[in-house]
């Protein structure tokens, strides 16, 4: 039997019925309804938990990187005038060895002579 069966036998019961039926039925929808936004409600809480846990991970990355990040930009400015410094000592020597280099080049072609 169809649906338009189904109804036009109801049709033959009386009003009361019809309406006691589609009542029944618009009942089971609307269950249907309620009990499909609960599930939609867990979803949506699991869901919200998931992503406030992955945040807070990430989060706590990201507060590691910048306290790296502090550290060795901080350790690199600190470092950068002491390569400067180095730099500058390592000319120096090597200025005073070529004098030193260039005196004992002087020295020794005077006792040659």
């Amino acid at each position: 039997m169809d649906w338009a069966g189904l109804i036009h036998q109801l049709q033959s019961w009386g009003p009361s019925a019809l309406t006691g039926v589609l009542v029944v039925i618009v009942l089971h929808f609307i269950k249907k309804v309620d009990d499909n936004s609960k599930k939609e409600e867990e979803r949506a809480e699991k869901l919200r938990a998931d992503i406030n846990k992955t945040l807070n991970s990430f989060g706590e990355r990201l507060s590691i990187v910048e306290k790296d990040y502090v550290k060795n930009d901080f350790f690199f400015r600190e470092m950068s005038g002491w390569k400067t410094e180095i730099n500058r000592m390592s000319d120096l020597i090597v200025n005073q060895f070529m004098v030193f280099s260039q005196n004992i080049i002087q020295l020794l072609s005077q006792r040659t002579k």
